[in-house]
């Protein structure tokens, strides 16, 4: 039996509060991120991933990872150990999520909690509900935190990198990957390296001839491809119209684009290193 179950068995459930992991909630300025090197590769969750873990040097550990979403169900989650994690999406944490989306995240809790043995941070949004995740996850290794900052794409990129710089601000909330490089940066690396960023979601709607109903392929590295009506999260109770989704497409590049005049600001080199993207904001290098 493990430390976690032994301390659950044994001590009143008015006691085990003081023992089991609480979500802080932190400034941005305020975070003590767990660093153990000067470059972080981050992880987004496109198709691309797989091709990209496997030219990845593993060889030698010279970097942190940063990865999003359900990426402790794949095998290289151990392997590489990741020390920063992040959920952004709505169906995460909320008790109106859809029942097909409340199976996938307790099974993603439930993994991060059996399978982390290192020290791991796990970023949330500020309006998160975290009682989802602290239900399922008992794991002292893993340090829970909701991230005390009000996401806002900026006009002016002047003005947007004033904003960020205070640690009150990021960039609009509508993409997880966004968070994760924002973070990054917040966390001070030199350097930051992107994967698995195709980014190119938008590519795969299509509107169905008959009814006018958006119909996505949904495409991730370690999932079977499947198509359905595009719903809005977390309930999938209302559609997404083609409007809403060029709208949510427009402001997640422009999010990138305004990160990398942060990352500017800061001396933080950004490269994109996915064998495939859509993005054109940070310059391209080859793993």
């Amino acid at each position: 039996m493990n430390i976690n179950k032994l301390v659950e068995n044994l001590l009143p459930s008015f006691v085990l509060h003081y023992f089991l992991p609480k979500t802080k909630v932190i400034k941005l300025g305020k975070i003590q991120f767990i660093k153990d090197s000067d470059e972080i590769i981050v992880l987004g969750n496109g198709p691309s991933l797989k091709k990209d873990l496997e030219r990845l040097p593993l060889t030698k550990r010279r970097f942190d990872f940063f990865c999003v979403n359900n990426f402790c169900s794949s095998p290289y989650f151990e392997t590489l150990k990741p020390n920063k994690y992040i959920f952004l999406d709505a169906y995460f944490f909320s008790k109106n999520a859809h029942p097909d989306w409340v199976k996938q995240r307790e099974d993603t809790f439930k993994t991060l909690n059996l399978k982390t043995k290192w020290k791991m941070q796990i970023f949330l949004p500020l309006n998160a509900d975290d009682s989802i995740l602290t239900n399922c996850i008992k794991n002292n290794n893993i340090e829970i935190i909701k991230m005390k900052v009000r996401g806002k794409n900026f006009k002016n990129p002047k003005i947007a990198v004033k904003k960020y710089l205070t640690g009150l601000y990021g960039p609009t909330q509508c993409n997880v990957l966004i968070y994760a490089i924002y973070l990054s940066i917040w966390s001070n690396y030199k350097k930051i390296r992107v994967i698995g960023a195709d980014l190119n979601f938008h590519n795969d709607v299509e509107v169905n001839q008959q009814n006018n109903h958006l119909e996505i392929t949904f495409k991730h590295f370690n999932q079977e491809n499947h198509t359905e009506r595009l719903m809005k999260n977390p309930s999938k109770i209302k559609p997404f119209s083609m409007a809403e989704l060029m709208q949510t497409t427009s402001d997640t590049f422009r999010a990138h684009e305004l990160i990398q005049e942060f990352a500017d600001e800061k001396n933080i080199d950004i490269v994109n290193s996915s064998s495939f993207s859509m993005i054109d904001a940070y310059r391209r290098e080859t793993l």
